[in-house]
């Protein structure tokens, strides 16, 4: 019996470690979509203790022109945030993307926001990866 517990929790240790190192995908909801000269914003509750996160952005133009930019910005309590690192320009291309890595001490929210300027219709989808430990090389 003590074999078989022992062997359940080493099961499900591996697995916990196994999910925390996928990419997860944010779920799609209103207002994910640039529409002119506005803004789409996601945000993520930090609520382990990452080695760091790793946001990825995927842009897809559904109609008009293309342009603006994306930042990736935190806070540590959900309502005044700074901006994290460089921004990225939103082109005119059919779909593109941009990575924004951030290292420990990583912020409680983390938030990606990409604001428009210009006619477009732009689609902002965002996954991240939050490992609890770098592997060594």
């Amino acid at each position: 019996m003590k074999k078989l517990l022992f062997l359940i929790a080493a099961i499900s240790l591996i697995t916990a470690t196994a999910f925390s190192q996928v990419s997860i995908k944010l779920p799609l909801a209103a207002g994910d979509t640039i529409k002119d000269g506005g803004t789409a914003s996601k945000v993520l509750q930090v609520t382990t203790a990452p080695s760091g996160v790793v946001l990825h952005v995927v842009l897809t133009k559904i109609s008009g022109t293309g342009a603006g930019t994306t930042v990736c910005q935190g806070s540590l309590d959900g309502v005044n945030y700074v901006t994290i690192g460089s921004s990225y320009t939103i082109t005119n291309t059919a779909t593109q993307s941009t990575v924004f890595y951030i290292t420990a001490p990583v912020p409680q929210y983390l938030k990606i926001l990409s604001t428009g300027s210009g006619t477009e219709s732009v689609q902002q989808v965002v996954w991240y990866r939050a490992p609890k430990y770098q592997p060594t090389p």
